[in-house]
């Protein structure tokens, strides 16, 4: 990935953020409908699993999706810093030096 500029990895993780919010609606969701239908003819209710495990499939989605932008919203947050700015440029500098010396 050398090769590899700022705006294509950019572009990759946004990409996989993409997909890692489609994968953490869907799989609740389809898991619910999935457990619901299982019960309701293991049971033989007339859909009452079903509409439970759903809403609990959609609940799991939305309690996901909030989870990962804390998340995200935290190491952007984190990124945006005067300290990172300084402690990135100090191992900048450090990386130099010891370049140099092995010159």
């Amino acid at each position: 990935m050398s090769g590899w500029n700022k705006s294509s990895k950019s572009i990759l993780q946004n990409l996989a953020l993409i997909s890692q919010v489609g994968i953490m609606m869907l799989v609740p969701i389809f898991g619910g409908v999935l457990l619901g239908a299982f019960l309701d003819r293991f049971f033989k209710t007339g859909g009452i699993f079903l509409i439970i495990f759903v809403l609990v499939g959609v609940g799991t989605s939305f309690r996901n999706l909030y989870m990962l932008s804390i998340r995200q919203t935290r190491d952007y947050t984190d990124s945006e810093k005067p300290s990172t700015y300084v402690n990135n440029y100090e191992k900048k500098l450090k990386e130099e030096k010891r370049d140099k010396a092995h010159k």
